[in-house]
């Protein structure tokens, strides 16, 4: 089934064999709403409980409707298509992909999920019930990909604001955003994203001030390794206690690399209200350190007009998900514009942290910093 108009017709005959059930989720994201339909009823009370939604009949004001449908028809349907290309540094088959005429089609190799994106109704099939985060994910594609083609810029961070002050954290995968994130939001007011962030040099504001920026999350819990809970007393209790001594036990190296994600709900955990879906953007902190090094923590203030080799930790590209206004999806690796976040970006203060890994002395630097902002 490599043919991509015959995909098209399976799939298409597949949402009227497994129709969605009549209620669904209506989620209104900033700016934008989405309608979340599925055949499943398991997923859609999983998926109510993630966003804190009721199911209801009223979908028809959401600007688009995400099908999520529940088969194991396609369970094996994109082993063979090409790979979408990875980032550096990552190893492993994760995707593949196909274009149609009216869309394309991404499959997830570990699960067998796969997705068809197009700009009128995309859709989710597969185990959905077993694998509800990719469910999650596809639906906030699309709100990301709504403001990128508005010209928003997408970073490779978390944001939270502290004192009204807004402050993202860029760092290369594994590098420590959300430890280092979650740590200040012991100061902190507000969660806005915790790994995907969108960023704008306009204001929302009616009168646009020259040197003012904006960012918006993308609306999903933090996922965190063990490595991030067993050290926060806050966090501890996402994590059975006689699990945590057993991870205790091991090498920091160990724990730094296991791959045990848990969802931390921050409205839960810290106070009601806590997540914010939007602030003004402040301070970019990035994160330059490293666990191998004696140099001692230091803190530099800088920005990226200034230091510019510091962009490759921002920098994120939009992934097979994306289209531009004019439906072209981006093309297998190709490079996100470094010119478009140094044009726009280039006088955000930025606070450089380098030297020994060390989320107390990163999170004072950065508390200290901003005071001065």
């Amino acid at each position: 089934m490599n043919n991509a108009q015959t995909l098209t017709q399976h799939f298409n005959q597949t949402l009227q064999d497994q129709p969605c059930l009549s209620k669904g989720l209506l989620l209104p994201l900033t700016d934008y709403a989405i309608a979340i339909r599925s055949n499943s009823h398991e997923l859609l009370t999983e998926l109510a409980d993630y966003f804190h939604l009721e199911m209801t009949l009223q979908l028809d004001s959401a600007e688009i409707a995400v099908q999520a449908i529940e088969t194991d028809d396609y369970l094996k349907v994109g082993k063979h298509w090409p790979d979408w290309a990875r980032e550096a540094g990552k190893t492993g088959r994760k995707e593949t992909f196909v274009d149609a005429e009216d869309g394309r089609f991404i499959y997830k190799i570990k699960t067998g999920m796969v997705f068809w994106q197009n700009a009128e109704r995309p859709c989710a099939f597969g185990p959905i019930v077993q694998h509800p985060n990719q469910v999650i994910n596809f639906v906030l594609s699309q709100y990301l990909n709504h403001h990128l083609r508005q010209g928003w810029l997408l970073g490779h961070a978390a944001g939270l604001q502290i004192d009204g002050k807004g402050v993202a954290i860029a760092g290369l995968s594994g590098g420590g955003k959300s430890t280092l994130m979650l740590h200040l939001l012991e100061q902190g007011q507000h969660f806005i994203s915790n790994d995907r962030l969108l960023i704008t040099p306009q204001t929302t504001e009616k009168t646009p001030r020259p040197g003012r920026f904006w960012m918006r999350g993308i609306p999903k819990q933090p996922r965190i390794n063990p490595g991030t809970v067993v050290h926060n007393a806050r966090l501890q209790s996402l994590i059975p206690a006689e699990r945590r001594h057993q991870l205790l036990a091991l090498s920091a190296s160990k724990l730094r690399h296991l791959e045990e994600k848990v969802d931390a709900d921050v409205d839960q955990l810290f106070h009601a209200g806590c997540t914010q879906s939007q602030a003004p953007l402040h301070l970019l902190v990035v994160l330059n350190w490293s666990t191998t090094t004696n140099q001692p923590t230091q803190a530099r203030l800088t920005n990226l007009a200034q230091s510019p080799e510091l962009l490759p930790a921002l920098i994120k590209s939009a992934g097979p998900f994306f289209a531009d206004t004019q439906g072209q999806f981006l093309a297998n690796q190709t490079r996100p514009d470094a010119n478009a976040y140094l044009t726009q970006l280039a006088n955000l203060p930025c606070l450089e942290i380098s030297g020994h890994l060390d989320f107390l002395q990163a999170r004072d630097a950065v508390l200290e910093q901003i005071q001065s902002l």
